[in-house]
């Protein structure tokens, strides 16, 4: 009796779940403040993309996030398939996965030892009752009760890649532009054509590349420059030349009893940690410097042995100041990288301190070692850069994510059938 009224909720669950057109946007969105350090990952690599080959349906992702409080609840977590330039795929769910629409998350602990209490969840997916069998771009969705937008949690995008393509890459000293040679990098890219692009290549292929782990500057849609009978070519084409921008700035806060590199000061409250970075000023003019970075990621530990780095880690305040004489007109200066899941919110947005003559930001972060950047955006068109805060040089380091897909015509939907990554330098 217990089994059937359980499959009966499930039913009625999926159905209020999947009886209604998804509208969210399919981004790393956080929806609840209480939210804080989301990894999604592969082979157990916090750094490590959240992608997966179709054809080892048992490898898993890594999921991991805290709510800040005391009070712990099971979650539910369902994906949806997302066409190359993310947006739901029209075809029905049973078409790209298989066994239950939602599953639960119930694995949570409570933090210890800290002055800021949170509660910690973790999840391995796709579980066996619930897996992805086409390749392409996913959406995975955490949320409680349903899926009404107040009980939404936080979206996170994932791949499942289908390797039928060979992609070559290289990063040549100039660009097309002379002129950007210095301060821009330019792909040439190569695909070998597998016998599933016989069709119309033109028309059904796409090509996406990602510098580091930023979505923002991404070329998305890609068409091919030439298509050869062999292969076809992504070369002398705008949409593969980037800001080479600068290495990463870096703090580690992994042990507050110890002040590493660039932390002016560690102070502790009744209720929290304070991190001082020390005062930056703009590279923008300043010679290159060759240093190492993890390219805009984080990487959550606590130095002390002994210590659970899940539920003893604590959280701090990290305060970025970044010297400017006056405020600049119709431009938002933020912090860029993983240490806010590459978005541009209210969490990394950084205002003018008149007193201090510079920019700052509060950030409330776990313990652990972070990558970033600072970045300016304009206010009508968008568009974030480098320029002006860090400096662009063709030496610095990028890595490169390369997605190739291809529209399956007969099932309506954007296949994975390619992926690489080069590293500029």
């Amino acid at each position: 009796m217990k089994r059937v009224l359980s499959l009966l909720t499930l039913l009625l669950m999926a159905w209020n779940v999947f009886g209604q057109q998804f509208d969210l946007p399919c981004d790393d969105l956080d929806y609840k403040e209480t939210v804080r350090t989301v990894l999604l990952y592969a082979d157990g690599n916090q750094t490590k993309d959240p992608l997966i080959p179709l054809s080892q349906a048992t490898q898993r992702l890594t999921l991991s996030f805290d709510l800040l409080g005391t009070e712990g609840e099971v979650l539910n977590y369902t994906f949806i398939h997302c066409t190359n330039d993310w947006y739901p795929t029209e075809i029905q769910r049973q078409t790209y996965a298989t066994g239950f629409d939602y599953g639960r998350i119930d694995d949570f602990t409570f933090s210890r030892n800290t002055l800021v209490d949170y509660v910690h969840y973790k999840l391995s997916f796709p579980e066996a009752e619930m897996m992805p069998i086409l390749s392409g771009n996913y959406l995975l969705i955490v949320y409680g009760d349903d899926l009404r937008e107040e009980n939404l949690y936080f979206t996170r995008r994932f791949m499942v890649y289908d390797e039928k393509a060979a992609i070559q890459v290289s990063v040549p000293h100039y660009c097309d532009e002379l002129s950007l040679s210095d301060t821009h990098q330019q792909l040439n890219i190569n695909v070998t054509m597998p016998s599933i692009m016989a069709g119309n290549v033109q028309q059904y292929a796409n090509m996406t590349i990602r510098q580091n782990g930023r979505w923002d500057n991404a070329s998305i849609g890609l068409k091919p420059s030439f298509v050869y009978p062999d292969k076809i070519s992504y070369e002398h084409n705008p949409m593969t030349v980037f800001e080479a921008s600068n290495q990463y700035r870096r703090v580690n806060f992994s042990n507050f009893y110890y002040q590493s590199e660039n932390i002016a000061r560690i102070s502790q409250t009744e209720d929290y940690y304070v991190v001082d970075y020390a005062v930056c000023e703009s590279r923008a003019r300043k010679p290159y410097i060759t240093s190492e970075d993890i390219h805009g990621e984080k990487y959550i530990y606590i130095a002390n042995e002994g210590r659970e780095t899940d539920t003893e880690a604590d959280y701090a305040w990290l305060n970025l100041f970044l010297y400017w004489p006056y405020p600049e007109e119709n431009t938002d200066f933020y912090v860029m990288g993983a240490l806010n899941n590459w978005q541009f919110d209210e969490r990394n947005r950084m205002n003018y301190n008149y007193e201090l003559k510079g920019y700052l930001c509060q950030m409330l972060l776990k313990q652990g070692y972070y990558n970033f950047l600072f970045v300016t955006a304009d206010r009508d068109t968008g568009i974030v850069t480098t320029e002006y805060t860090e400096g662009n040089h063709w030496d610095t380091d990028n890595v490169y994510k390369i997605y190739l897909y291809y529209y399956n015509a007969a099932k309506g939907y954007d296949e994975l059938i390619g992926y690489t990554t080069v590293n500029s330098h």
